[in-house]
């Protein structure tokens, strides 16, 4: 289970980490592939979803006064593809869940263990018999703690994935590249956790 959580956890990371650099990629595009009036998008609070609306009437206009060669034009679509894709494969994770029986039968067999282990070392002293097992116990059951917790990376607990920091930088990477002046400061850390 803590394999397949953080798998889980993982993926959600590069899965922004492409957002991430698709984001920049867009602006450069856009910066170099048309003129794009950025003005337009200056009073949409989420910038990055106003880029792509601004991008596809652009796109539609340039397409038809002939101004947008076909190579600027698949490229533009290619990353517009891209980050529908990785909006899917959050939105994916988002909503599948994990059985609860998964954690039940895991549940199941560290007691299992836990009974075994007991009767294997019954010849041990007992005061270091239960220490020792509830040592071992306590491991599996915090291990499958956190395998839970990375489960489920959108929760907005201390272990799941700062969506808040990656978009933070989002919008501070398109504003410098748009060569606005109000840039945000990068989010930091609040507690015992990095963001």
């Amino acid at each position: 289970m803590l394999i397949n959580s953080y798998d889980r956890w993982w993926v959600v990371l590069k899965i922004w980490e492409s957002i991430v650099n698709e984001s920049r990629s867009f602006v450069l595009q856009l910066q170099s592939f048309i003129s794009a009036d950025i003005n337009k998008i200056a009073s949409h609070n989420n910038k990055p979803l106003a880029l792509p609306k601004l991008n596809a009437l652009q796109i539609a206009g340039l397409k038809e006064k002939e101004n947008l060669d076909i190579f600027s034009q698949v490229q533009i679509n290619n990353t517009m593809v891209n980050f529908s894709n990785a909006m899917g494969m959050a939105e994916r994770i988002k909503t599948t869940i994990f059985p609860v029986t998964y954690r039940l039968f895991l549940h199941f067999f560290i007691y299992i263990f836990v009974v075994t282990l007991s009767i294997a070392i019954r010849d041990i002293e007992s005061y270091f018999e239960i220490p020792l097992l509830l040592a071992i116990s306590s491991a599996f059951f915090l291990l499958e703690k956190s395998a839970t917790h990375l489960q489920a990376p959108f929760s907005n607990r201390p272990t799941d994935t700062a969506i808040t920091t990656i978009a933070t930088t989002i919008e501070i990477n398109i504003k410098q590249l748009s060569g606005e002046t109000d840039v945000p400061k990068p989010l930091q850390p609040e507690t015992f956790y990095s963001l």
